[in-house]
């Protein structure tokens, strides 16, 4: 289990929980098929699937729950045809026109007809409670994707204080100033050939950048003209690949090949690999994490 998309939360108050405790209280959750008059249902899932038995698998104190979400699959538009076919048949038998009111009465009768057909979609979010370090990091390529998994946490455990990490020096200005500055790179971390840039003041659109030099003087005539870096392909000691966006999120994580086949090569299972996998990873981040707040000169 490699995360290739994080947010990293702080938590404000020491995380206390055993994985036992944790597991007991997910279990209040725990993840279930949608009803058929659902539209929706989250719960708590065994982060190894079918190999696994508790909702929390921990690894040297880290923990990794999963979140399992299903949705109804209803085509906007399959809904539309048949509530306009409903309010035509309306129309042609009574002689009146349906109003607004009316329509959003069919279009629920509609919905229930459908529900119980529709297909359904399953998704499953990850994330990783590092104790001992005081972070949350959720595996997520959207920021919606990770405030849900952290709303259903604190529903689940009645409360959840978690912050994003403040920083003396936004991402954006950050990146700004190491495309701009020879001698700006943070210790321990390259530059890699690809950015985006948007407009500020005194400049339009959007310059999408790849397979480039971004320290190049045409990039950096494009920062001269106004516009900010948004998002910045990095690697760090060649261990990691990653974008870093404006929000502080990472993108696009790569792992060293080398790091994964050490995993690789002391696994015989399913099982076993996951936990080789999450256990290296765990120790990458613990020190990656800490490296990226420090170039970007955390209140800390």
């Amino acid at each position: 289990m490699w995360f290739k998309n994080i947010q990293f939360y702080q938590f404000e108050d020491a995380f206390k929980l055993t994985s036992q405790q944790l597991h007991e209280k997910l279990e209040g959750r725990k993840a279930r098929a949608c009803g058929q008059m659902e539209m929706a249902c989250e719960g708590w899932d065994k982060p190894l699937g079918r190999s696994g038995q508790m909702l929390v698998h921990e690894t040297s104190g880290a923990l990794m729950i999963c979140l399992r979400c299903e949705d109804k699959v209803l085509p906007a538009s399959l809904v539309r045809e048949q509530v306009a076919d409903e309010v035509f048949k309306i129309e042609q038998e009574a002689g009146r026109t349906v109003g607004r009111k009316e329509k959003n009465d069919i279009k629920d009768q509609v919905l229930q007809q459908l529900l119980p057909r529709a297909l359904v979609r399953a998704s499953h979010t990850y994330a990783c409670i590092l104790p001992e370090q005081g972070w949350l990091i959720v595996n997520a390529a959207s920021a919606k994707k990770s405030e849900e998994l952290i709303e259903v946490l604190r529903k689940t455990l009645g409360t959840l204080n978690v912050v994003l990490p403040a920083t003396a020096e936004s991402p954006e200005s950050a990146m700004t100033r190491w495309i701009m500055q020879d001698d700006a790179w943070p210790e321990g971390f390259t530059l890699e050939d690809e950015c985006e840039l948007q407009a500020g003041e005194g400049a339009e659109g959007t310059v999408r950048c790849k397979y480039i030099d971004v320290s190049s003087e045409e990039v950096r005539a494009h920062v001269a003209s106004g516009r900010r870096v948004k998002k910045l392909a990095m690697n760090w000691h060649e261990h990691l690949s990653f974008v870093l966006q404006e929000d502080l999120s990472i993108r696009r994580m790569r792992f060293d090949s080398a790091i994964v086949d050490e995993a690789s090569e002391s696994a015989d299972d399913e099982a076993s690999r996951f936990d080789a996998d999450f256990t290296i990873m765990v120790a990458e981040l613990i020190a990656f994490i800490p490296d990226l707040l420090s170039a970007l000169d955390t209140d800390d």
